[in-house]
């Protein structure tokens, strides 16, 4: 038998580099595919997932709560009452710290004669250490919320008399705790109310105001920051004056300030006070 010459040996190698080049061609197209495939599932996979808000506000439903997104200010406007409203520029939500030192501190209130008339409550300004606010400002803004003309005390018939740090040091009566925390401590003072790091709440004698909505406001008073503050304590401390979650009376009117407006301002315009609206 006669050994085949090297040219009888080209066409099998031959075959043989085609059948490789086949095989890679193929291998590739299937990594290419898979690669596509996975591109689009991921697309549709982000597309479809909610945002961290949306799934707030589906479950964020607790009775004495206030829900909210947020988007604050920056300017001087006049509100529609006419009395005048301050804004602040839009912080970034990655600017509120999610947690403070988790000490809480009563802190001091301008010195102002308070109402002759009325039933007394008693109330504190408290605030977590290491939120980054000024004490004063919070202190000052608290105080001017609750003495308001539009206020609690007309729409009551009660007096909100200041308890110093002092006075509380020595054990006090205090029946309002106004206390601003960080987003962690405040899903611990209202539990077991699920806050979700989001929304303020009443819990016991606290008043409890979630830092991220003091500072990002909600989107149902705009840009108004100053103006979602005034709603926020107002709210809050009303449920600690025993008032319950009310809905809107009618398409455009103001909303009473028991409505959650935070989760939906049902046809009403936003107001942050009991009178008025």
């Amino acid at each position: 038998m006669s050994t085949p010459g090297p040219a009888a040996q080209r066409p099998s190698s031959h075959r043989r580099r085609a059948s490789r080049k086949v095989r890679l061609r193929r291998t590739l197209a299937g990594t290419i595919a898979l690669v596509l495939v996975g591109s689009i599932a991921y697309r549709q996979l982000t597309k479809d997932d909610p945002a961290p808000v949306q799934a707030v506000k589906a479950s964020a439903s607790a009775p004495s709560t206030t829900r909210a997104t947020a988007k604050p200010s920056t300017t001087t406007t006049s509100s529609e009452d006419g009395s005048p409203s301050t804004e602040t520029t839009a912080p970034d939500a990655k600017s509120v710290p999610q947690h403070g030192t988790g000490a809480i501190t009563v802190v001091p209130v301008p010195a102002v004669k308070p109402a002759t008339s009325g039933r007394t409550v008693r109330y504190t300004v408290e605030i977590e250490g290491g939120l980054g606010v000024d004490p004063t400002t919070v202190a000052a803004t608290i105080q001017s919320v609750l003495l308001d003309s539009r206020g609690w005390q007309k729409v009551d018939g009660i007096r909100f008399v200041n308890v110093t740090p002092a006075e509380a040091k020595q054990g006090a009566h205090v029946d309002i705790r106004v206390t601003l925390a960080s987003p962690g401590l405040t899903d611990k003072l209202c539990a077991p109310m699920q806050t979700l790091s989001q929304v303020s709440c009443w819990n016991g004698e606290r008043s409890v105001l979630n830092l991220r909505r003091w500072v990002l406001g909600d989107d149902s008073y705009g840009t108004d920051v100053a103006r979602y503050r005034e709603y926020q304590v107002n709210h809050e401390v009303g449920h600690g004056l025993g008032h319950q979650h009310r809905s809107c009376p009618a398409k455009g009117d103001r909303a009473p300030v028991m409505v959650q407006q935070t989760l939906s301002l049902q046809g009403c315009t936003p107001w942050p006070y009991p009178s008025g609206a």
